[in-house]
């Protein structure tokens, strides 16, 4: 009898913590929805003056969440030596989940950002503090959330709201796409075609966007998958292509070659200069590891090292093709730099915000490594700017 008792006491405890799991990852799993708002033709802008130019000058950022401050402090650098704010170097900004923060952040208007934030120094100052002082509300949980989503296996690994909350605030809900001072392209992904969809604030294909809200933008854009919650731009219509939106980085971490193409079918037969900044690369486990204990590796201690390929196959990818569009092109046409550095002593995840003050160790340490090409870098953006 005690057996039996003992039997369904168990029963009913597992049927119970089941049941909670998934009442809570099915029907409490935060959602990210926005109504879909056509963009009028009336509110296209045109980049004509970059058809004027002998060089066209563009910005690439990849993705690395907390690790986007690895190129930030590149970009500081740049700006003080240089003396000039870095959305005044280049003509095309472009960026991948972090890198889409970076490249929206750095063309928010000025009078904007005087009036919210006063004395803010440079926009790149700006998002150093803003990443500093906002990482550990984004990339933290609460207790309950960490334990019923199996710390993230059964539902988004962190709080979609947070990310919400921040963008809103820094970019405020009537700041519009088109309102940056710059021509800015943010890929996204689109979860039902499984394509890279671009997002432009230039050009008639502004009317193609979902919305025309910046924040809104960017958190489509840098909503990792399995991490935050995906985007759905809501319609009447039950057509879903161009409705769900979540980062881009998982297919394409470095957009260079997509961006480069795009610009080059835009403004033909230009000069094009690309700098590419990379938010760091993470070492190998098996790096570390003698034979002996690599032999005996399964799925599991494979698996971060097979992510880290993925991640450098991206970037090798994307060197291959500029390398190549170099060699078939007019000596001059096609120039490109691409910094970035390894990550370690200490590694730093993309979401370990408790190591973020190595990061400008990195950063140092990225431009002291690369130090011809970044001087290379610096010297052509001081002649562009003449």
């Amino acid at each position: 009898m005690k057996i039996w008792r003992l039997t369904l006491f168990i029963f009913l405890l597992l049927a119970g913590i089941g049941s909670t799991f998934y009442i809570y990852n099915h029907r409490f799993t935060e959602k990210t929805k926005f109504h879909r708002i056509p963009v009028t033709e009336e509110t296209i802008i045109y980049e004509d003056h970059l058809r004027e130019k002998e060089t066209i000058n563009i910005l690439i950022l990849d993705g690395g969440g907390i690790r986007g401050l690895i190129p930030l402090y590149v970009l500081q650098y740049i700006e003080q030596r240089v003396g000039k704010p870095i959305n005044e170097m280049f003509d095309v900004f472009s960026g991948v989940s972090t890198g889409a923060i970076i490249a929206t952040g750095i063309n928010i208007p000025s009078k904007q950002l005087q009036k919210q934030y006063g004395d803010y120094g440079s926009k790149v100052d700006l998002l150093i503090k803003l990443y500093k002082s906002e990482s550990k509300y984004l990339f933290s949980t609460p207790w309950y959330h960490k334990l019923l989503t199996g710390a993230g296996l059964l539902s988004p690994k962190f709080m979609g709201d947070r990310l919400h909350q921040v963008l809103k605030f820094h970019y405020t809900e009537s700041l519009k796409f088109t309102d940056l001072e710059n021509y800015v392209i943010i890929p996204s992904l689109d979860i039902y075609t499984g394509k890279i969809h671009l997002f432009k604030n230039r050009g008639r294909e502004i009317i193609e966007l979902p919305s025309n809200s910046v924040y809104q933008l960017v958190i489509a854009a840098s909503s990792a998958e399995a991490v935050f919650p995906p985007v759905d731009f809501m319609t009447l219509r039950e057509d879903l292509r161009h409705r769900y939106f979540a980062d881009a980085a998982v297919s394409d971490n470095d957009p260079t070659s997509m961006i480069l193409l795009d610009i080059i079918e835009q403004f033909p037969n230009k000069n094009y200069y690309i700098l590419i900044l990379g938010s760091g690369t993470s070492p190998l486990s098996s790096a570390k590891d003698s034979y002996q204990d690599v032999k005996n590796w399964g799925r599991l201690q494979w698996l971060p090292d097979i992510i880290t390929d993925i991640q450098r196959s991206m970037d090798t990818q994307q060197l291959y093709a500029l390398r190549i569009a170099q060699l078939l092109s007019p000596k001059g046409r096609i120039e490109f730099d691409y910094l970035n550095v390894k990550v370690a002593n200490p590694k730093v995840g993309i979401f370990d915000y408790e190591s973020m003050d190595s990061l400008k160790i990195h950063a140092d340490r990225l431009i002291e490594e690369n130090k011809a090409a970044v001087d290379q870098t610096i010297k052509h953006l001081k002649k562009s700017s003449e």
